[in-house]
């Protein structure tokens, strides 16, 4: 295959990993909701099977599916494309119909998988989580039932959405409602509760069985993400190893037999007019099958995550030293946010750069620096933790330059 990179990783030593999964417990309404709905699809076997409900399956499950994929994921969790606030408290609704509650809750703990994937702070990971908790528990877990909208400021300042996001059963009930008044029990059975699970299941399944043995790595990514066929299509175009690679893409089948059901549907609503400004992987890292090109990558991306642990671990550690000085509330998780933004910036910048025009990763480096300083400074902190977390995180990117892979690029900036 074009440029397949079967890279191992390093997984962190089990004996690190914090105690998230020992500290769960589970939110009890989320946990009986959805057993019961599982319980639920027994009910085929009254119902039976029938022409009518399977088509009603199969058109369910598409709709739940790319209002995951196409707008939780691709759409709030990477922001791939842009489009109208209309459309995009569609895109919420139309997410919503999957039941994984809403869409600034589904992107916020995204957005965190793919800044520490599967290292102690990704609590999907299923090299540091049991099977259970890295594929269902975590969901149901009380611990994350909330939404740090810290992580997705950008969509926080939308009233809609942070509605959407509290009452985001409300569309899943009502198209429950709907399909049982249209449809009757066999409806429900097969478009409801047997279209649900399949679609939890489907979605969880990403995360647990793209992360672990088989499939292909074509790049070579800081985590274990693989691409795998039968995932891909029934997640509708989500090959994993490719989106780790590059995540804000619009399309992750990069190759023409890597099918994406997901980019059709996108490309239909480009144009109409209501998508636009699509991002794509740039086609020179398309096709990264040189050795030496693929190693400078890998040891960027390792670098880049090695740096952002070391900043977010300066940051906690940082509020501890000040603890004697109450801080505003939340307003260190806000600065740690903000500062993981301007990783995020940086690494998209950093992997086209490496590849395309290595003179100009000192310039980014010098914009990750100057942004960083500002979030500091802007965050709210109160006393003397600014200044204090300001010379810290500098001391952190200077030593850091020394060590990257592309070092004498940076230090002409």
């Amino acid at each position: 295959m074009d440029g397949v990179a079967n890279v191992e990783i390093e997984v962190e030593p089990a004996a690190d990993v914090d105690d998230v999964e020992a500290r769960s417990r589970p939110n009890w309404f989320t946990a009986i909701t959805y057993w019961a709905v599982h319980v639920a699809c027994l009910g085929a076997f009254w119902t039976g099977v029938h022409g009518r409900d399977l088509a009603l399956l199969a058109g369910t499950y598409f709709i739940r599916v790319f209002g995951v994929m196409g707008g939780y994921h691709r759409y709030f969790s990477h922001r791939s494309f842009k489009t109208s606030r209309a459309m995009q408290f569609f895109l919420a609704f139309l997410g919503c119909l999957g039941a994984h509650r809403g869409a600034l809750w589904w992107a916020s703990h995204h957005r965190n998988h793919h800044r520490y994937s599967d290292t102690q702070r990704d609590i999907f990971s299923p090299l540091h989580r049991s099977f259970y908790y890295a594929h269902t528990g975590w969901a149901l877990d009380a611990q994350n039932a909330g939404t740090d909208l810290e992580r997705v400021p950008d969509l926080a300042k939308f009233p809609e959405l942070l509605w959407l996001d509290r009452w985001n059963h409300v569309p899943w009930v009502a198209s429950s409602v709907l399909i049982a008044y249209f449809f009757g029990w066999s409806g429900f059975v097969w478009g409801v509760c047997v279209s649900t699970v399949l679609n939890w299941h489907a979605v969880h399944c990403i995360g647990t069985f793209s992360h672990q043995f088989g499939g292909y790595r074509r790049y070579a990514t800081t985590d274990n993400s693989r691409n795998k066929w039968f995932f891909a299509m029934i997640l509708l175009g989500e090959w994993h190893n490719n989106h780790h690679f590059y995540p804000t893409s619009a399309r992750l089948g990069f190759l023409r037999w890597e099918l994406d059901p997901t980019y059709w549907v996108l490309c239909v609503f480009r144009w109409l007019g209501l998508i636009w400004d699509v991002r794509l992987v740039p086609e020179h890292l398309v096709h990264l099958s040189d050795a030496t090109a693929q190693a400078g990558v890998g040891r960027l991306a390792s670098w880049s995550l090695g740096l952002r642990r070391a900043i977010a671990s300066r940051v906690e550690q940082a509020a501890g030293d000040e603890a004697g000085d109450p801080q505003p509330p939340g307003a260190v998780d806000r600065v740690k946010h903000a500062v993981d933004a301007r990783l995020d910036e940086f690494e998209a910048s950093a992997l086209d750069l490496s590849v395309r025009d290595p003179e100009q990763l000192g310039r980014v480096y010098r914009a990750l620096r100057e942004g960083v300083r500002d979030e500091v400074r802007a965050g709210g902190l109160s006393g003397a933790l600014t200044p204090h977390l300001e010379r810290g995180l500098a001391e952190i990117l200077s030593e850091r330059e020394a060590a990257c892979p592309f070092a004498h690029f940076l230090q002409r900036a």
